[in-house]
């Protein structure tokens, strides 16, 4: 089928080397082992150098060009990690969030009137940065130091004496001090207190770092991805490395990684049209950890597949809690998964009733609760389907109401729209159908735009070729004539050209020293 070919060009090979395969082409970038399309290549460009201290990619890898790895889940937590005199400046996102530039800054002591420069420049780490400031103090005759605030390690902070005051600035144009947070003004006697900044996460980020009082995760994360499940137990996990090699090597065709900002783990479904959930096992680790697949920032618009909830016009929908109070809910006015909540948790209050909604521990839906009474929890639609599309239509137990699962996450490629597009002609729902339809459609036009940066690529890399073999060619004729020139004659050549230049300097020379007295007579 279409899905088989398309696959088929994904892998194909030249030369014994997969052409979308990434940096590493010795093996295909798609195979079907877990049932279905599943990406298995990396996103690296294969470079070539063009200059000396220049290289250009000239492949295009098979995520890119399918749209395969284009959405991620996760990455909620905002990781706020602990200041270490080894953590290099390079992992700062810094108080402005846009890096530390190791720089000169100016700090003045009020008080003796105390004024030095700091060359923050060839500082690679944070404790690089204290040493030079506080050698800087000292041989300036200054109480100033620098160093990790004890009580907030995410900031650095600036004493001095009792008597002083402390002023930090830039200087020369430079954002040093405002990317350490420091640029600022203190009190006499009182400490210079920066900003947090921002410390990235990396792979050997221990997890005591973790702010506050470090990121312990005790009960672990449950994973279902389309018929594969698993249960990730971090026990032993030290480092943000550790947690995710537990994640990847559960074998259900996810990938976790660090996020481009630095401040949390993401989540890719590398299976094509399967749905990913990830929830908790009993505890909090997978909210902790910023990866659980709805989260109170999840916008209504994603949920069900990108269809959305539909609420109308007044109440949306009723519930009865256990003890047989009920009460309408109105969410016209919500935009979010919190939003939601907080709506339910309101009107519940409002009617006396103990029922309290949160998300679903299984990550993919809502969950109602109670103290449990003698009749179970129940949910009824008034007047539109609202209740149905955020799966908490029906009857629960006495103490639970745990909805369907209306938050899953898939990724978003040609596949997916293929499989989903094959699941609606079986099933023969026309509305599927159609928004399949669109979603091939769409990411047509997205192969269509990279098929034009391959393009531009090419074209780029032809005219490079084509400046290359001209600077050969007259190379070539270069030292083809210094192969067949008459060294004798060369030389004599030579010779002159040194006379006739030897004259003209000192006919030069002797014209500059005329003055008027030579032409009085």
């Amino acid at each position: 089928g279409i899905i088989d070919q398309l696959t088929n060009v994904a892998n194909r090979e030249f030369q014994s080397q997969y052409l979308f395969g990434g940096r590493q082409t010795d093996s295909p970038p798609l195979n079907t082992r877990l049932g279905r399309v599943t990406f298995v290549g990396d996103r690296g460009d294969r470079r070539t150098l063009v200059n000396r201290e220049f290289t250009l990619p000239f492949n295009v890898t098979v995520d890119s060009l399918l749209q395969l790895r284009r959405d991620v889940v996760g990455g909620t937590s905002n990781f706020v990690v602990e200041l270490d005199p080894n953590v290099r400046l390079a992992d700062l996102n810094g108080a402005g969030d846009r890096g530390v530039t190791p720089g000169p800054i100016r700090v003045t002591e009020g008080g003796p009137g105390i004024t030095f420069d700091v060359n923050l420049s060839p500082a690679a780490t944070l404790g690089d940065a204290i040493a030079l400031f506080n050698d800087a103090a000292a041989t300036a005759g200054s109480s100033i130091t620098l160093g990790i605030n004890p009580t907030d390690p995410t900031t650095l902070r600036l004493q001095a004496g009792p008597l002083s005051s402390i002023q930090v600035q830039d200087i020369g144009g430079n954002s040093t001090a405002a990317d350490l947070g420091i640029r600022g003004t203190s009190s006499v006697g009182a400490p210079l207190i920066g900003s947090n900044v921002n410390r990235r996460i990396t792979q050997t980020t221990p997890l005591s770092a973790i702010e506050p009082s470090g990121l312990s995760l005790p009960n672990g994360v449950t994973i279902k991805n389309g018929d594969l499940n698993a249960t990730v137990d971090f026990a032993g996990a030290a480092t943000i490395q550790d947690v995710l090699n537990r994640l990847n090597g559960t074998d259900v065709g996810i990938y976790a990684a660090i996020n481009d900002h630095g401040d949390g783990i993401q989540i890719e479904n590398l299976i094509a049209g399967t749905e990913l959930i990830i929830g908790e096992n009993g505890g909090t680790d997978a909210a902790r950890l910023g990866i659980k697949t709805l989260n109170g920032e999840t916008l209504l618009s994603a949920l069900n597949g990108g269809r959305g909830v539909h609420p109308g016009t007044g109440d949306d929908f009723q519930i009865t809690d256990s003890n047989g109070v009920s009460f309408g809910v109105d969410i016209s006015g919500a935009a979010t998964i919190q939003d939601v909540i907080d709506a339910i948790n309101v009107a519940a209050g409002g009617a006396g009733s103990t029922l309290v909604a949160d998300i679903s521990p299984s990550g993919g839906g809502f969950r109602l609760t109670d103290l449990g009474g003698p009749n179970p929890i129940s949910v009824d639609n008034l007047g539109n389907p609202v209740a149905q599309e955020l799966g908490i239509l029906g009857t629960g137990t006495t103490t639970e109401l745990d909805g369907e699962i209306v938050g899953s996450f898939k990724q978003s490629g040609i596949f997916t729209a293929l499989y989903r597009l094959r699941d609606a002609l079986i099933a023969d729902d026309s509305s599927e159908i159609t928004e399949a339809g669109s979603d091939i459609q769409r990411i047509q036009k997205d192969v269509i735009n990279i098929l034009g940066q391959v393009g531009a690529r090419s074209k780029d890399m032809q005219d490079r070729l084509l400046q290359t073999e001209d600077a050969v060619a007259a190379t070539q004729a270069l030292l083809s004539e210094v192969r067949d020139v008459d060294f004798v004659e060369a030389v004599t050549r030579f010779q002159q050209a040194q006379t006739a230049l030897q004259a003209s300097l000192q006919t030069g020379a002797t014209s500059l020293n005329l003055s008027l007295f030579n032409f009085l007579g």
